[in-house]
Order: C-alpha cells, then structure tokens, then sequence
C-alpha cells in the first residue's frame, strides 16, 4: 500500500539527541524534516517552519530504550500503573522520571515496552505546543523505518543509527561526527543486531541517509558483515508499531507528572512538623484550662460549704450563694437590690421630676419589673436613650421591648 502523502501543514520531523537538542531546539537547523509539498528531508529550525500546524516526530533511537520482557496479564490503566515495576530493573535512570509506553504482545507472556526520559518530551512536545504546532505522535527511530522482507533498515542521521531487525527489534547506537570512526560504529550496530536476533542475519541492509557523506562508511560495514547494501534518503515515515506519545497524561495529569514531589519533601515535612506541633500544643492548652477550670469550681464550692456547711448537693455554687444570700438578706429584714421596693425607688430617681405622671403600670417578678410607661416619657428615641443611660449610671437595666413600645423590662446591671 502506498504511503500516504503529506499536506503543506504537516510535517514528519526526525529528532535530534537530548544532548543536543535542548541547546538551540528552536532557532538553530537542528531537525531532519520532510515538510508536505518538499521532495526530500532537509535540515530546519522550528522558527522556519511557520506554515506547519501538525507534525509526527521520531524520537532519536540513542534517548529510547526498548525492552521485550515478561508482563503480567493486565489491560489499560493497571497495565500502565505495573510497567514501571517490571520494566525498573533494566534502567539506569530513575523510572518515575520515564514515560514507559506498552507496546504490542511479542508471545511468550513478553510485550514490547519502550521507555523515554519524561522531561525530553514534554520540552520537545512544549517547544512544539508554543509555535502552535500539534504532535500526533512520537515514535522511535528504530521501529520508524521501513519493515522490508529478507532486509536490515538502517538509518544513519543526527550522527546516530538506528537498526530495525524486526517487526519490535532494533538497535541504537551512536556513531559522531569524525567520518573515520562511523565504518567502524555501523560495524558494531550490526553485531548489536545479530544478537539481539540470536545470531541471524539477512543477507541485504538498506540504509536511509542523511546525506552523501555516510554512503562509504555504509558500504565499507556493509562489506566487512558480507551484506549486500541499498542506499537511498530517509524516507516518509507514517507509523510505528510504537507511540511514545501514549505514556503522556492530559490536561491537569500531565501537570502533575511533570511537577517534581521531591524538591517538597523539606517544605512538606516542615509542615506537617508544625501541624503535629500545634495540635499537641493545643490538646495540652485545652488539658491545662479543664485542670484550672476544675481547681476554680473545686475552690468555690469549697466557699460555699464553709458559709454553708449544711447544704448537702452543690450543683451551681454562684447560683445556689445567691439565693442563700438573698434569703439571708430576706430574713434579717434587709432588702436586697434585685427586691422590689430599691428598684423602683432607683427608676424613680432616674426618671426625675418627670416620674409623678410617667408610669402606668408595675409588675414585679423574679428579681425584674416590668415597668409600662405613659406615652409623654417614652416617646422618641432620643428620651428613652437618656432614660437608658440615666438607670445604668444608678446600676440598673432597662431593655424596651421594641422600638414602638412603651413597655420596657428593669433588672440589676450584672444579674
């Protein structure tokens, strides 16, 4: 089946290394494109390719690892949550610092895994995402070549090789910039590849280059393994049995991938030490306030027996003085100031020359009078707040019991 061609806005754009790649991604020529509408792969920077809006990418095979190895039988996100367990091993890097991407069932229980660092490709998706640009995919370079029978695909780009060996085999190696070292780098990636296929090799290898420069080295390996060798361009790449771009969460997930928990492991710590602290601190204030609020009451109800050592409940110590006072105080013949007779006498005092003819009723209950005025005292706002003022300068409380009202309630101040 033909490969599809592409539009004028898209592009397939091979990668270079990480090692390269962060230091001028965007205004130098560090792509490999094949821009839609051009014949071949040529060299551009991010910032010259305006007219593009969707791209694939090709991971460089050097910043992917690929690994064929046992997986238990899971499926979608359990799958995902286990393969870093598996796949940990076989790493050198920090696994939570790695997309690792399941790949297709290869039999025996194995699966293809293939795992990237996790920073490289949100830079790269970013530079991408800012220039308005979308990536559909991101694939390896190794499994990004052409399948092609009784054939070795090897690509010879960015001063890298990629060696695909099967439908999920490849190899990458890195093979500089000296001209006289890359026979002998290719050399060693087709060894690489002969074990990893357990000792088989085709006769034929077709290699895809960057440019005219590789053509030598190409044949001079190619004749030191005895393979015959075609050359031609990097070719249009449209899929892999591989997406990279699978291991990326989205929207507030991929935020939270790429935040780094462990540069808050002091701050959190700390945190967490304070509010431990504080509710220690607390618990112990609050023990220490029951302590005194318990020693006070045992203190006043002490003072209560000793003035009245024949009481046999205390319940309500303040209370229960109170009302052995004012019995006292109600026996000996005494009035109290709660009592009827000083209470009134103070509402006379306060109202003045105006209280011959200011109240038209009195009722006495629990130690407070309801006192209903006539309408020539109580009336306007501004008399009843002298009226107020006038009983708490006597002691006494004097509460309305609405604005329109003329009756009002009279108690002690602190009763």
């Amino acid at each position: 089946m033909a490969t599809p061609k592409l539009k004028r806005h898209q592009a397939v754009i091979w990668l270079p290394p990480r090692s390269a790649g962060e230091r001028a991604f965007g205004a130098e020529a560090q792509l490999l494109a094949h821009i839609g509408g051009e014949p071949r792969v040529r060299r551009a920077s991010l910032d010259s390719m305006e007219q593009v809006r969707q791209v694939w990418l090709i991971a460089d095979a050097r910043d992917v690892t690929l690994l064929d190895v046992v997986v238990p039988p899971l499926s979608g996100s359990k799958l995902r949550q286990a393969l870093p367990n598996v796949v940990e091993e076989f790493l050198l890097q920090d696994v939570t610092r790695c997309l690792v991407v399941p790949g297709p069932v290869t039999g025996d229980g194995k699966r293809l895994v293939g795992v990237i660092d996790r920073d490289w490709v949100e830079f790269v998706i970013g530079a991408f995402a800012r220039r308005q640009m979308r990536v559909d995919a991101l694939w390896p370079a190794q499994l990004a070549l052409p399948l092609i029978p009784d054939h070795w695909s090897l690509s010879c780009a960015h001063g890298a090789l990629a060696l695909r060996t099967g439908a999920t085999t490849g190899v990458g190696w890195s093979a500089g910039d000296a001209p006289e070292f890359r026979a002998e780098a290719i050399g060693a990636v087709l060894e690489a590849g002969t074990v990893t296929t357990g000792g088989e090799r085709p006769a034929k290898l077709r290699a895809f280059l960057e440019a005219g420069e590789w053509q030598r080295p190409v044949q001079k390996a190619a004749r030191a393994a005895g393979m015959e060798v075609e050359m031609s361009r990097l070719p249009l790449v449209r899929s892999a049995p591989i997406d990279l771009m699978l291991g990326r969460a989205s929207g507030m997930k991929a935020a939270m991938a790429q935040f780094d928990w462990r540069i808050w492991r002091a701050p959190v710590g700390l945190a967490a030490a304070c509010v431990v602290a504080a509710l220690v601190g607390l618990n112990a204030h609050w023990g220490l306030q029951a302590a005194q609020k318990q020693s006070i009451r045992q203190a006043m109800e002490q003072k209560f027996r000793a003035a009245f050592p024949g009481t046999q409940a205390v319940i309500d110590p303040v209370l229960q003085m109170r009302r052995n006072v004012a019995a006292l105080r109600a026996q000996s013949g005494r009035a109290g100031p709660d009592d009827f007779v000083p209470m009134v006498a103070r509402l006379a005092q306060a109202l003045g020359p105006k209280g011959l003819d200011a109240i038209a009723a009195l009722e006495y209950r629990d130690g407070a009078v309801k006192v209903q005025f006539n309408p020539t005292v109580a009336t306007g706002s501004s008399a009843r707040d002298a009226l107020r003022q006038a009983c708490a300068r006597l002691g006494m409380r004097l509460a309305f019991d609405n604005e329109r009202d003329l009756t009002a309630t009279l108690s002690v101040q602190g009763a």
